[in-house]
C-alpha cells in the first residue's frame, strides 16, 4: 500500500525528473566528448582540476578516496556527482541566517571564569569534551539538570505524553520519521488540543524520512490544525546535492524546561506495536532543567533555516529553570554536514570517549559502517586491554546494510573487540557507557551517513545517577544477544564481493 502511494505521489514524479536530469547531463556530456575534441579536452581538464581539489581538502581519507576513484574511473559521472554532492556551499541567505542565530545564542556559551573553574574541576579528565562541544557545537551543558533514562520506546512514549499534556507555553518537536499509527495518532491528538488551548506548537519532520508514510502535503494539514509545521529539506524536481543531508534528529521540548531525545521516532515499530523485525529495542532520555535550552537552540536552528525566519530566541530561553542537585553533568549537542558543522562532532566525540576508556566501553548501534579512524580507535582500545563491546541487530531492516555491518566485524574481532547481535530482533538504540562514569544517548549511528551527512543530536552524560540504569540495560542486552566469534562469523562470497565494491563509494552518500 505504501509503495503504491509512493509511486503515484509527487515524490515519485520529482525523483523521476531528477533521475532524468542526471541521465540527460551524462548523455549530453558523453555525446560532446565523443563528437568534439575540444569538449573531450575540457572534460578531461575539469576532471583533472576536481581531482586536485579533492586531494587538497582537509577531509576524511576514505571520503577523498571514494571521490578520486569515481572521477578517475568514470570522469563524466564523477564530474556530475561532484558538482551535485561533493562541493557543499552555503547560500548568502543561509550564511546570514547562521550568523544571526549564532549571535542570538552566543550568550549561552559565554561562561564566566568562576563557572569555567567549577565546571573544569568537576569534569576532571573529561573536561576536553565540554571545551570541544561548546566551541564547535555552540552548546554549553549543565551541572544543575536531571536526566531520566528509558530502556525501551514504550516507556519514553508514555513519559512524553504526560509531559506534553502539561505544556503551558510552547511545544517544539523535530523528527526524522512520522508514521501514522497508534504512537503518532495519540501524540497528534495532544498537539491539536494544546494548539486549541493557545499553546504555541511547532513541528518539523524530514521530507525524505517520512516520504513513504505521509502525503506530500501533510504539513499543510497540521498547519490547518494550528500546528506550525514545516518539512525539512523538501524533495523537489531539481537536481541538488542538499538532498543528501537529512534531518535525523529526534527532539521534543516542552516549555523550555523538559526535553526528550534518543533513537525513538514517531512510528509504531518504536513502541513494538508493529513487530515486523521482532522486538524493537530503542532507548531515550528525558532532560529537566537548564540543559534543555541546548535542545531548544538545536530545534530553533533547524526550524529557522527551514522556515527562513529568525525566531525571538529570548522568548524561549527566558525560563525559570528548576535546579537539580547531585545529578551529574549533561551536555546536549548537535552535529551536521559541512559547511553548517565544519567538524565531524559525532565521530570526534566517539573517538575521544574510546581513547579515554580505562576499563570498558560499550556501544549500541543499528549499523556499523565506520572509517579507518574510528575502527583504529576501537581496535587500539581493545589491544591495550579495554573491554570493548558493540551490540548490533540480529534481524536486519536492510539486508545490504546488514551485510556491510557484518563486513566490519573481521578486523575488530581480531583485535579483541566483542560484537553481539541482539537476538530478539532489531536494536535501533544509539548509546555508549564507559567506566561507570560517562555515557551518551542520542540519534547518531555508527555509519557514514550519521557521522558525516545527517543533522544529528545527542547528550553526553557524566557522573549522573541514570548511568546506573544505562549500565544495567547494557548488561541485560548482552545476556539476550548472540556473541559473534571467529568461529560463527561468516559472510557469503557473493555478498562479500558486492560489499567490497559498494564500500569503495559509500562514504560519498
Amino acid at each position: 500500500m505504501k509503495l503504491l502511494r509512493l509511486i503515484f505521489s509527487k515524490y515519485f514524479i520529482s525523483i523521476l525528473i531528477i533521475l532524468i536530469q542526471i541521465t540527460a547531463i551524462n548523455i549530453g556530456l558523453n555525446y560532446l566528448k565523443g563528437k568534439f575534441l575540444i569538449a573531450d579536452a575540457i572534460i578531461s581538464l575539469v576532471a583533472f582540476v576536481i581531482y586536485f581539489i579533492i586531494i587538497n581538502r582537509n577531509q576524511n581519507p576514505e571520503y577523498k578516496i571514494a571521490w578520486l576513484a569515481l572521477v578517475a574511473t568514470f570522469p563524466i559521472v564523477g564530474i556530475t556527482f561532484f558538482i551535485m554532492f561533493g562541493n557543499p556551499r552555503l547560500k548568502k541567505k543561509q550564511s546570514a541566517m547562521m550568523e544571526k542565530t549564532h549571535e542570538k545564542t552566543q550568550f549561552l556559551v559565554d561562561l564566566t571564569r568562576e563557572e569555567k573553574k567549577k565546571l573544569y574541576d568537576y569534569l576532571g579528565e573529561y573536561v576536553g569534551i565540554e571545551k570541544y562541544l561548546r566551541r564547535n557545537g555552540h552548546t554549553v551543558g549543565s551541572m544543575n539538570s536531571r536526566v531520566t533514562y528509558y530502556d525501551i520506546g514504550e516507556k519514553m512514549w508514555e513519559a512524553m505524553k504526560d509531559e506534553l499534556r502539561k505544556a503551558k507555553k510552547f511545544i517544539f518537536m523535530e523528527y526524522f520519521i512520522v508514521d501514522p499509527g497508534v504512537m503518532w495518532n495519540e501524540i497528534h491528538e495532544i498537539l491539536k488540543e494544546k494548539a486549541k488551548e493557545g499553546v504555541e506548537v511547532r513541528f518539523l519532520y524530514d521530507d525524505l524520512g517520512s516520504m513513504t508514510m505521509l502525503k506530500s502535503g501533510y504539513y499543510k494539514t497540521l498547519r490547518e490544525e494550528g500546528i506550525n509545521c514545516y518539512k525539512f529539506n523538501k524533495i523537489r524536481a531539481i537536481v541538488s546535492g542538499s538532498y543528501n543531508n537529512r534531518d535525523h534528529r529526534k527532539i521534543t521540548v516542552i516549555d523550555g524546561k523538559v526535553g526528550f531525545t534518543g533513537g525513538i521516532n514517531l512510528g509504531d515499530e518504536y513502541i513494538n506495536v508493529n513487530k515486523r523485525l521482532g522486538h524493537w529495542k530503542d532507548v531515550g532520555i528525558k532532560i529537566e532543567g537548564e540543559a534543555v535550552r541546548d535542545l531548544t537552540e538545536l530545534f530553533l536552528f533547524n526550524f529557522d533555516m527551514t522556515s527562513k525566519n529568525v525566531s525571538n530566541y529570548d522568548k524561549y530561553f527566558d525560563c525559570d529553570y528548576e535546579s537539580f542537585e547531585n545529578c551529574g553533568y549533561v551536555h546536549p549537542f548537535g552535529t551536521g554536514p559541512n559547511p553548517f558543522y565544519p567538524e565531524q562532532i559525532g565521530e570526534n566525540l566517539f573517538i575521544y570517549l574510546i581513547n579515554h576508556a580505562k576499563r570498558y566501553i560499550y556501544f549500541t548501534t543499528p549499523y556499523l559502517i565506520i572509517d579507518y579512524n574510528l575502527t583504529n580507535a576501537l581496535r587500539t582500545a581493545a589491544l591495550r586491554g579495554v573491554d570493548v563491546r558493540i551490540v548490533v541487530p540480529h534481524i536486519p531492516d536492510k539486508k545490504l546494510v546488514f551485510n556491510m555491518t557484518k563486513s566490519s566485524y573481521g578486523s575488530l574481532l581480531k583485535a579483541g573487540v566483542k560484537i553481539y547481535q541482539y537476538e530478539p530482533g532489531f536494536i535501533h538504540a544509539k548509546s555508549i557507557i564507559s567506566d561507570n562514569k560517562i555515557g551518551f544517548v542520542g540519534t547518531i549511528n555508527m555509519d557514514y551517513r550519521s557521522l558525516t551527512h545527517h543533522y544529528e543530536c545527542g547528550a553526553v552524560i557524566y557522573d549522573a545517577p541514570c548511568l546506573v540504569d544505562l549500565k544495567e540495560d547494557f548488561l541485560h542486552t548482552f545476556d539476550v544477544s548472540i556473541e559473534i566469534t571467529k568461529e560463527n562469523y561468516k559472510i557469503k562470497r557473493f555478498p562479500k564481493f558486492i560489499i567490497t565494491i559498494i564500500k569503495a563509494f559509500f562514504p560519498m552518500f
